[in-house]
């Protein structure tokens, strides 16, 4: 799912200049608004003017516009609502196409695949615009692969090649289709080639340019590559920083641990970790500095490891020479086993932590009331938080207790904790599955609606909003 928004927002970066042909001052105020990303202003704009005009069919193209700006927020329920209510209106066979296309980008974002396929379906059907049906061909290659259906994923991916090259269209949008075709083709290097050509054009999007870097990492890894596959996820992550969204940021640092851990790095995956967590938990008010600060606190250790290793190659070679003249032989082997000691030492730092009586009774005293006052319902709980309230010595302690008993860490610990009493709540409070979702998140502790949606669909395989509707069909 976080690939398929991560898709998304580089489709509607490549169809940035694709809107509705309405060039009056009320589209260019839309647009001013939803290029400064003011989308509760853009919201009461369309609204307001839309009992303004007197034909339909701009009051169809101002419609299109509202669903647009509904979806950016995620706003599902009601960009559907307002979807579905201005189709029934419209004559305008090209408008009816622009519709599903968003009606089909809805319903992927709330996983309903195979209803997103569905719309999809209609707009490569009747659409006479190629721009459009490349993007959605792209988009349903995805869809496809997430239902395990690789023939029509690779189906999907041809159709939008093929028309690009029978078609007159814009040169960025038709390397991204030849990248997406060489990759999934196995013709990695072309495609990485195609990628070195996006971030070195100046003028590509900040958005094109982190895909690029994301994309050239996969196909090192496709070749075995994994170091230097980590060189771009590094710049990939870097970039995702800048774009203020927390699902590229966990997408970026997702690719980072799953290839440390190929390579059997648990130490630097669980650097990256770090990070993951801290966008699962990420509240609305959003902190790019939060961000840099874990990633550069990254950086600086493997500056600080390489000084502290080219230091000790120079005092080793020193040492020896001086053993060499003084001790002879003897001293000199000596000397080398310790120095075996100490890379044993270091190859085996995370020794297991002896936690005395007292303060394990204490950490199962403060769990048991953390879950009896549902106190994990608070929001900005942290592991230094829980400790100061419950007079818990180190924060380590916690962590290896929490890790030992229930096999998590304890930032899943707390959000497991909050899904299920969210999911309990749900099933049996029928005035509970009256709120909006963000409501729901909020009272059972979660920062942001996203960060919410995510780890239900994890745990439970749908998201709240599905769980609300099977519940009250």
């Amino acid at each position: 799912m976080r690939k398929i928004k991560f898709i998304l927002i580089v489709v509607f970066s490549l169809m940035a200049n694709v809107v509705i042909c309405q060039t009056d001052s009320i589209q260019k105020q839309i647009n001013y608004y939803i290029s400064q990303a003011k989308l509760d202003s853009a919201k009461t704009y369309i609204q307001t003017n839309l009992d303004k005009l007197p034909l339909n069919k701009n009051k169809s193209q101002l419609n299109y516009q509202l669903v647009k700006v509904l979806f950016i927020q995620s706003s599902y329920d009601e960009a559907l609502k307002q979807a579905f209510n201005s189709i029934d209106k419209i004559d305008d066979q090209k408008l009816r196409v622009k519709f599903n296309f968003m009606i089909g980008c809805i319903y992927s974002a709330i996983t309903d695949y195979k209803k997103s396929i569905e719309y999809f379906d209609l707009v490569v059907k009747h659409s006479d615009d190629a721009s459009l049906s490349v993007q959605t061909h792209l988009l349903l290659s995805q869809l496809h692969l997430e239902l395990d259906n690789s023939e029509n994923a690779e189906k999907s991916i041809t159709e939008a090649y093929k028309i690009t090259e029978r078609s007159n269209i814009d040169s960025k949008t038709k390397n991204h289709v030849a990248m997406q075709y060489n990759f999934f083709s196995k013709n990695y290097e072309l495609c990485k080639q195609q990628n070195f050509s996006i971030i070195k054009d100046t003028t590509s999007f900040l958005n094109a340019k982190s895909y690029a870097y994301a994309m050239i990492g996969d196909c090192l890894i496709k070749q075995d590559s994994l170091q230097e596959a980590t060189t771009y996820f590094d710049e990939f992550l870097k970039l995702t920083v800048e774009t203020k969204d927390p699902e590229q940021i966990k997408v970026a640092a997702n690719k980072l641990i799953d290839v440390y851990e190929k390579m059997g790095n648990q130490e630097k995956a669980n650097a990256y970790h770090k990070i993951y967590n801290e966008a699962v938990n990420d509240s609305l008010s959003f902190s790019v500095e939060k961000y840099r600060d874990l990633y550069n606190i990254e950086k600086n250790r493997e500056l600080n490891s390489i000084k502290e290793k080219n230091s000790r190659k120079y005092l080793i070679f020193g040492s020896l020479l001086i053993l060499f003249s003084l001790f002879g032989l003897f001293l000199l082997k000596r000397k080398n086993n310790k120095k075996e000691t100490l890379n044993l030492q270091k190859k085996n730092p995370g020794k297991k932590i002896v936690i005395s009586d007292n303060e394990i009774d204490k950490i199962e005293t403060a769990i048991t009331k953390f879950k009896n006052q549902q106190l994990f319902l608070k929001s900005n709980i942290t592991r230094k938080s829980f400790c100061a309230d419950n007079a818990i010595k180190s924060e380590r302690y916690l962590s290896q207790y929490i890790n030992e008993k229930y096999k998590k860490s304890f930032s899943v610990f707390i959000n497991d904790l909050r899904l299920e009493y969210a999911y309990n709540k749900i099933k049996n409070d029928k005035m509970f599955r009256h709120y909006k979702i963000e409501e729901i998140a909020k009272a059972c502790g979660f920062g942001s609606k996203k960060s919410f949606e995510r780890v239900f669909l994890a745990k439970y395989n749908e998201t709240p909003y599905k769980l609300i509707l099977r519940l009250t069909s």
